[in-house]
């Protein structure tokens, strides 16, 4: 039995804006009581804004855009590593909270492994559609 559940686009932004704030709220808290082992916060970094590249994915996915859909690959990874800068900038400001080049590096390159691991699964269900598609056409002769 195959289900295929639908959400609507609205629903998809609101739960990737919602996210995102999050993310917003959790670099605003002190965080010098808690102890990390070394460079573990990258590992972190990668895989918090890999969840949110995979999730505006999900949401520019909803929206039809005249180019190729690869563009909305791109367009996500950018707008997470726009995102990621912004909270590293963010934190500047925040008492007991650092800037850090590399967890800028580690936001975009999670974004960027996230948002090729979209286009790749995708891609192989787009394909899969056609050859589906194919097989249920019926042959003129």
């Amino acid at each position: 039995m195959n289900i295929r559940i639908r959400v609507h686009w609205i629903y998809k932004g609101i739960l990737t804006v919602a996210y995102a704030s999050l993310i917003y709220y959790e670099s605003s808290t002190d965080t010098s009581s808690v102890s990390l082992p070394s460079h573990s916060d990258k590992l972190i970094h990668f895989f918090v804004f890999g969840l949110l590249c995979l999730m505006l994915c999900w949401t520019l996915s909803s929206f039809t855009i005249r180019s190729k859909w690869i563009s909305k690959t791109i367009l996500a990874i950018g707008i997470t590593s726009l995102y990621g800068a912004s909270d590293e900038f963010h934190q500047f400001f925040t008492p007991n909270r650092s800037v850090d080049i590399f967890d800028w590096v580690a936001d975009t390159t999670g974004a960027v492994v996230a948002g090729f691991l979209w286009h790749i699964i995708t891609h192989r269900r787009r394909i899969k559609k056609r050859s589906l598609a194919m097989e249920k056409r019926p042959v003129e002769m």
